[in-house]
This record gives structure tokens, C-alpha cells and sequence, in this order.
């Protein structure tokens, strides 16, 4: 329970920091762009995030490189040193479906809600976040032009709800806000359903984070041979992973609980 509350405490500085302001920024920006997509966390809230740094690298045919390995080289700097971390330890998002997801091991709890989670087709639909990633980040912007960050929920709440709680004046919705608004409120329908529902099978930046947990310098290592096979590990991990075979699981966050649950210590940190 002290390495959880460690990390809540991460969280939340974490969560603070990527609030703060400098003088000559206008609002809540720090001036670097994180990685992870959270758009307040930029100097031009919606058109800097990593995503939206992609989106305009490809832009209608164009390719900037410029903005195509600035979020990239971040992502993959702290991917090779700690794989998916950054969902557990430092993203806002995280931090929030953390909340959540006390609720949704309640929810859980009713037949229905179970079933979302368990269905044997379930970790195939993991692979919805790579084609999201694929498909309206690269190809749509490509074509078309900017369209995933104009719909995606995580920009909705933390880049058009504060310039409209503080700036209700200047904000000018786009035909493409009635559709924000619903796929805003599923979002919180299903991070309330399914925990860390967001982070399993939607979430572009994880999805690019994912398979640097097969290389990564810091990662979760359970011997398998001592292991009892009670699941605790399994109950306790937030993104319904089956702990005790895994191998560097793409879909591992490094949380830790798995580490904290093992009465036998058999799941541990490790680095190489």
C-alpha cells in the first residue's frame, strides 16, 4: 500500500506540473509537450499535443519532419527506458480512470459488466487503439485532414471544458463538436464500466507506448517457476492482464500492484 500511495503522489505532482504556468504563456500551459495526450499541457492547447503534432506532420499530403519526431522521439526515449510507465505513473488520464476504476470493480460486480471485460474476443479488441492510431491519426489526416483530435474525448475534457469554464467567449465549436460531445460523454460510460477502459482499447498514445514493453529497460518479471498460481496478481491489475504468463505484456502499465499483491514476492521490478 506504500508503493500505491507513492505512486499516487507521483501522480498527482505530476498532475500539477503539467499545469504550470510561466510568465509570457497565456493559461495553464508548461510550454513542453508530455508524453501523453493531454492537451493543457501545451503552449497551443489544441494543436500541440503529441497527437496533433502528428496529425499536422502529415497534414493533407505534406510531411513536416520536424513535427513527426518531436512526440516520437519523447515517446520512444522514455518507452525504451520504462515501456507503458508513463500510463500509471504520469499521464492525467491515468490519474483520473484510477478514480473510476474503484467504481467500475463495483460495476463489475453485475453480469453484464462482467461479460464487457471477459468476452472471449475482448483482447482482440485491445487492437482497436492501434487502428485508431493508424486510421485517424496518420491515414485521415493524410487524406483528409485534422479529425481525431477534434473528436477525441481526453482533448474534449481537458482543452475545450476549460477554455469554456474560462474563456466562454472566445470559444467557436466546429461541426465536428455534437459528435466531441457524445463520444465525450461514452468515454466516461466506459472508463465507469470497464477500469482503465480507456487505456485498454482506445488510447493512440498507448497503443505507441505499448511495444517498447518488449525492449524496455524497466519491466514487471514473474517467476514462474515458485509461482502458487492464487491470481491475486491477476484480480489486482487494472488492465485485466493474466499476470502470471505474461511476458512483457504490451498491455502492462507497470503499475505494480501486481507486485504489491504476491504474498510470495515472486513478481518483481526488474531492469536490463
Amino acid at each position: 500500500m506504500k508503493f500505491q500511495l507513492k505512486r499516487l503522489y507521483f501522480q498527482i505532482i505530476l498532475f500539477f506540473t503539467a499545469n504550470l504556468g510561466y510568465p509570457g504563456l497565456p493559461g495553464l500551459k508548461t510550454g513542453f509537450c508530455y508524453p501523453f495526450f493531454y492537451c493543457q499541457a501545451c503552449p497551443a492547447a489544441t494543436s500541440a499535443c503529441p497527437l496533433r503534432s502528428l496529425e499536422q506532420s502529415v497534414d493533407r499530403g505534406s510531411f513536416s519532419w520536424r513535427l513527426f519526431l518531436y512526440p516520437l522521439l519523447i515517446i520512444g526515449f522514455l518507452g525504451t527506458l520504462t515501456g507503458r510507465a508513463v500510463c500509471s505513473w504520469a499521464c492525467p488520464i491515468g490519474l483520473l480512470q484510477r478514480g473510476t476504476g474503484r467504481v467500475a470493480r463495483k460495476v463489475k460486480k453485475f453480469p453484464f459488466a462482467n461479460k464487457l471485460g471477459q468476452h472471449r474476443i475482448e483482447k482482440y479488441f485491445r487492437y482497436t487503439k492501434y487502428i485508431l492510431l493508424i486510421s485517424l491519426v496518420f491515414v485521415t489526416s493524410y487524406l483528409i485532414g485534422f479529425i481525431f483530435t477534434d473528436i477525441c474525448p481526453v482533448g474534449f475534457l481537458t482543452g475545450t471544458i476549460p477554455t469554456l469554464l474560462l474563456n466562454p467567449g472566445k470559444f467557436l465549436p466546429n461541426y465536428f463538436f455534437p459528435v466531441a460531445v457524445v463520444i465525450f460523454i461514452l468515454f466516461f460510460v466506459l472508463i465507469f464500466l470497464i477500469e482503465r477502459g480507456w487505456c485498454r482499447y482506445f488510447c493512440p498514445i498507448g497503443a505507441l507506448l505499448g511495444p517498447f514493453n518488449k525492449i524496455s529497460f524497466l519491466h514487471i518479471s514473474v517467476d514462474i517457476k515458485d509461482c502458487t498460481h492464487c491470481n491475486g496478481c491477476s484480480y489486482v491489475c487494472p488492465m485485466g492482464i493474466d499476470v502470471p504468463n505474461m511476458h512483457r505484456d504490451p498491455e502492462c502499465i507497470l503499475c505494480g500492484k501486481c507486485v504489491t499483491a504476491c504474498p510470495m514476492q515472486h513478481i518483481t521490478y526488474e531492469r536490463r
